[in-house]
């Protein structure tokens, strides 16, 4: 421990893992961590699990920092975290403000990344320490967050020391445990039974030799046993019947701790019934209104049960807490089944007089309210809702508990029921449990009255996407079939509904002339019902259809149709029909309208989040991050690529995963970082090695392939596309089966078998010929310039490479653009023209610079240096040319519109940002640059469009 604190000098997250049996000391040394991290000035604070408090949301985060944050005020904590506090709210009670209404359950890692943050600036001026014990306890949404901070941990000195049970920790925690241990991050205690002489130290000198060794041989060397046992002698003549028995202890101790309850009075016996109902620790006010003890009655218990050392004084006043959570338990034990009930009751109707413990009262009722009783209901869909977005698990929880307790009446009810009902879908599958989604809307799809023929297909396409999360594709297929089949002829909206889900449906299997069947037969039906919201989606699958069947003009067709459509919808229309960006956002990335789709998958998670409907959450923000890729936004492209992999995390579905850590590799390995574009790479790899082939497997595959390429591992480049379909890649749409044959062509090239690269390089002509694809026909001259130039013909490899360049350029893709240029330039040089080379490699240094591209700058750096010329070192994330230095991606978006005059309000309409987000990267932009005037800012960004001369 002591080396674990010596290593916080230095500002990297440090871990400590504590494991072992209950009562071997855990939760001692955790204690003599803090105590030693105090004695050094450090900043230390200790939360822990509660067995029987583990469905309140974030409980072990709240018992370590709430306190803390409460002392700071709320001006302080909002000076900290700055507009992360509606987020902070979610977790910490205290943190000032209203937490976030609504929100996106799949986007909880945004309160994660709020803590991570008050975290971080709280270890600015001294270290931190955090202790969380008795993890086997915590609610999930406390283990979310554990996870968030094991796998992007702060980079500020903070040490984490984690205790639990040996075994009982989610699989989930113990991997992210794993993988910061590879990072040499974690160190690890592991507490065990003593010897007998380290055991006899524990006890009392008053007890015989013989008793001492008695006491060992029961208590098996456990530290607590030998305490509780040492602490009872003599040992109760008879052991307690079952039903008093602690689960988990041995015999003798659990018939040790029962003796010592039977010995308290009458006051104090209640008293500490009531504070191990209302919680550890225990407020001294509610437990004594829980037990029907008046002040003086509680007060009198107290000091009977401090001197005995069953409850201990906490550093806050009035709260006390037990001397170890076995104790809590064999008093909750103790008291009896009929009177645990009435005390979760009383603890309910306490609370309803506090206003901020809406989630301590849903506990209660869960434990005591009966079938029938509507206000319990009401009280626990309300916490369960406030939760909802932020600890959907402990949401799910009380929703279930609502339906259970609600009244079962037909007519007035049955709707309310149905929505809760389909909110508890929502938290199953957010939290990874599809099969139980899918019971719950099974459960609604029973209860649904005939004439509502829009809400039943909505809910037979709920059910089909978890069927699909399960891998029973046959088995959505089927069942959207079958509703189709139930709506006669035609179907009207439901039909078109249904056949539009159909060709999403068939999208999935790579099954384009299905798709385009499914999805031409949703737009006619949408054109004859007048519906635009329907047509415009269907018209953009459509499009996606036309395009996997490479016929560009019916797809320019349809996607403009889509497009136009779609920006004439007003918001409302628009957030009942998410799946239209979504669809029409990727359909534009294939057809290589970046701006396009960029615009539409920002406006869909927009509205997404104002609506609180995360189904296609995660998809567009992987659809984004390759959108902001292609258009040289690298950085932002990152941090949105984080975010997708973050939120499909917390859902739990591999396949989702995969796709988004391939956005995190590919973008990662151009900014540089090859460690974590080859980790991300071989994770999303081993998430969908079992799974059924989709087209979402597929691309994970095809693209990781391109990522080795990248990296410099030819080898694993073939075998990875041998296994996404190569050579034939028959699920692979035309556009990117050409692109990856030049990969396979470059690949060749690198092994050094040109024969075999110009056999790719004729598939990959003969795949994109009349595509209108420029940005791939870009890729195929590029590899035909390689080929040239190592066929000894760079003259024309530096003329294939130019016109490369100029094709990237057409669609605005400004990073495959210069590495055009830098090829241009290699060639140009050995073409015996340097001046031209020197034109051209500066020209791709400068572009890659300023986008960041860390890799393909240092290439054509490298290439400008062999021709005797000086080079600027090598950008750095977050660093661009000019007077921008240090601006993020978001930031420098912000500034370029204020350099063209906007108001905040106007740059928050283009960038989907609040008018109060806008001014807070503004003011850091502001400091940055060092200006204290948007007229100042506007300058700065003249000054850095200056040419470098």
């Amino acid at each position: 421990m002591d080396a674990a604190l010596d290593d916080l000098r230095s500002p990297a997250a440090r871990w400590l893992v504590v494991r072992g049996e209950p009562g071997t000391g855990k939760t001692r040394l955790l204690a003599e961590l803090c105590d030693r991290a105090r004695a050094r000035e450090f900043l230390a604070l200790l939360g822990r699990g509660s067995e029987m408090e583990r469905d309140l949301p974030f409980g072990v985060w709240v018992a370590a920092l709430d306190d803390h944050v409460a002392g700071l005020g709320p001006e302080r904590v909002e000076g900290l975290v700055g507009d992360r506090v509606t987020e902070l709210a979610h977790v910490l009670p205290s943190a000032g403000g209203e937490p976030a209404a609504g929100g996106l359950q799949d986007e909880r890692f945004r309160a994660h990344r709020a803590v991570r943050a008050l975290l971080q600036h709280l270890s600015a001026r001294r270290p931190l320490v955090v202790v969380l014990d008795d993890l086997q306890w915590a609610d999930e949404a406390s283990l979310e967050l554990i996870v968030h901070l094991l796998r992007r941990p702060a980079p500020a000195r903070i040490l984490t020391a984690l205790a639990f049970r040996e075994g009982q920790l989610p699989a989930p925690v113990l991997a992210a445990i794993e993988a910061a241990r590879r990072d040499s991050g974690v160190r690890e205690l592991r507490t065990s039974a003593l010897s007998e002489t380290e055991a006899d130290l524990l006890m009392s000198d008053r007890l015989p030799a013989a008793v001492r060794q008695e006491v060992y041989r029961q208590s098996g060397g456990n530290p607590f046993y030998v305490q509780e046992l040492a602490r009872a002698w003599p040992a109760p003549a008879e052991p307690p019947v079952a039903s008093e028995a602690v689960l988990g202890v041995p015999a003798s101790v659990s018939a040790a701790l029962s003796q010592e309850i039977a010995g308290l009075d009458e006051q104090a016996r209640r008293l500490v019934w009531g504070a191990a109902v209302v919680g550890d620790p225990a407020d001294l006010d509610l437990a004594a209104e829980v037990a029907g003890l008046s002040d003086a009655q509680a007060l009198e218990g107290l000091d009977d049960l401090v001197a005995r050392d069953m409850l201990r004084a906490t550093a806050v006043p009035r709260r006390y807490g037990f001397r170890h959570p076995i104790v809590r338990r064999a008093v909750y034990e103790a008291s009896g089944e009929a009177w645990r009930l009435g005390a979760h009751g009383r603890a309910a109707a306490a609370l309803a007089a506090r206003p901020s413990a809406l989630a301590a009262r849903a506990h209660h009722l869960e434990r005591s309210a009966r079938h029938g009783d509507a206000a319990a209901a009401a009280v626990l869909e309300k916490a369960a809702l406030q939760a909802s977005a932020r600890a959907p698990a402990v949401a799910a929880s009380w929703l279930s508990a609502a339906l259970r307790v609600l009244p079962d009446r037909p007519g007035e009810d049955a709707e309310h029921r149905l929505g809760m009902l389909g909110a508890l879908a929502s938290a199953q599958a957010a939290t990874g449990r599809p099969a139980e989604a899918l019971d719950t809307l099974l459960q609604a799809l029973d209860r649904i009255p005939a004439e509502h023929a829009e809400l039943r297909v909505r809910l037979v396409a709920a059910c089909a996407s978890c069927e699909n999360a399960l891998g029973r594709h046959g088995a959505a297929h089927a069942r959207l079939l079958e509703a189709l089949a139930a709506l006669g002829d035609g179907g009207g909206a439901g039909g078109a509904a249904l056949q539009v889900e159909l060709a999403a449906d068939a999208l999935y299997d790579s099954d384009f002339g299905a798709m385009r069947e499914w999805a031409g037969a949703a737009a006619r039906t949408a054109a004859t019902l007048e519906d635009p919201a329907l047509l415009a989606l269907a018209d953009g699958l459509v499009c996606f259809a036309e395009y996997g069947l490479g016929r560009p003009e019916p797809a320019r067709s349809a996607r403009v149709a889509s497009a136009a459509g779609l920006d004439a919808l007003p918001d409302e229309l628009l957030a009942a029909r998410l799946d239209l960006p979504y669809y029409l956002g990727f359909a534009e990335y294939f057809c290589e309208r970046y701006d396009d789709a960029a615009r539409h998958l920002r406006r869909g998670l927009a509205l997404a989040h104002e609506v609180g409907h995360g189904q296609f959450v995660v998809p567009m923000m992987v659809g984004l991050a390759q959108a902001l890729e292609r258009l040289g936004r690298l950085s932002e492209a990152l941090d949105v690529a984080e975010g997708a992999v973050e939120a499909s995390r917390l859902s739990g579905n591999r396949q989702a995963v995969g796709f988004a850590l391939v956005a995190e590799a590919w973008t990662a390995a151009e900014l540089g970082d090859v460690d974590r574009a080859r980790a991300a790479a071989e994770e999303a790899v081993a998430l969908i090695d079992s799974l059924d082939e989709s087209v979402l497997t597929l691309a994970t595959q095809a693209h990781v392939g391109v990522i080795w390429l990248e990296i410099g591992e030819p080898a694993r480049c073939f075998e990875q596309l041998r296994a996404a379909g190569a050579p034939d890649f028959p699920k692979i749409e035309p556009g990117r089966r050409g692109w990856l044959y030049t990969v396979l062509a470059r690949a060749e090239l690198e092994s050094g078998d040109g024969a075999a690269a110009a056999d790719w390089l004729a598939r990959a002509e003969a795949t994109i010929d009349g595509l209108a694809l420029p940005l791939a026909e870009a890729w195929v001259l590029h590899a035909r310039a390689l080929l040239r130039l190592a066929e000894g013909d760079a003259a024309d490899a530096a003329r294939l490479a130019r016109e490369a360049a100029e094709r990237a350029a057409a669609v605005r893709a400004p990073v495959p653009a210069a590495r055009c240029l830098t090829l241009a330039g290699v060639a140009s040089a050995e073409a015996g023209e340097p001046e031209a080379a020197l034109r051209l490699l500066n020209r791709a240094q400068r572009e890659l610079a300023t986008h960041e591209a860390t890799r393909y700058h240092d290439e054509a750096a490298r290439q400008l240096r062999r021709l005797g010329r000086r080079v600027r070192g090598r950008p750095r994330r977050g660093a661009r040319e000019g007077g921008l230095d240090m601006l993020t991606g978001r930031e420098l978006e912000i500034v370029e519109r204020v350099a063209l005059g906007c108001t905040n309000r106007e740059i928050g309409e283009q960038l989907f940002l609040s008018p109060k987000t806008v001014e807070g990267h503004l003011t850091s932009a502001f400091t940055k640059l060092g200006v204290s005037s948007r007229a100042e800012v506007a300058e700065a960004v003249g000054r850095s469009r200056t040419p470098d001369n």
